[in-house]
């Protein structure tokens, strides 16, 4: 897999990667809600079925089988990027939130201990 230079930045993400989602799904909040939800469904179905491949059905986790995951992820991203417009918020915002409700719960990093005992939320 060949990258350009990585982009550092969700909102730009988002916005860029919003222009080329169907104007069927950005009709109101709960239409892009919808769609994401279940675009996100089938890609993580699709992730799913490679690591099954690598693991059941003796197919090898190679470059070729890693670039296909790579591809998933990045429709998941993109998915995730639809469903924060469906609920008015950036994706930046959520990266920031998400980072900061792991800081709480794991301050020192992942521990068995913590995740055994953690607050729920």
């Amino acid at each position: 897999m060949t990258l350009q230079q990585p982009m550092q930045d969700f909102d730009t993400y988002q916005e860029l990667a919003l222009r080329t989602a169907s104007k069927e799904s950005l009709v109101d909040q709960g239409t892009m809600l919808n769609a994401a939800a279940l675009g996100l469904n089938g890609e993580a179905g699709e992730i799913a079925d490679h690591v099954k491949k690598v693991m059941f059905h003796g197919h090898p986790l190679d470059n070729d089988t890693r670039d296909k995951i790579a591809k998933e992820i990045g429709d998941i991203l993109w998915y995730c990027a639809m469903a924060a417009r469906g609920i008015g918020v950036g994706l930046g915002d959520i990266a920031t939130m998400n980072v900061e409700k792991l800081r709480k719960r794991y301050p020192a990093g992942f521990t068995t201990e913590n995740s055994l005992n953690r607050p729920h939320g």
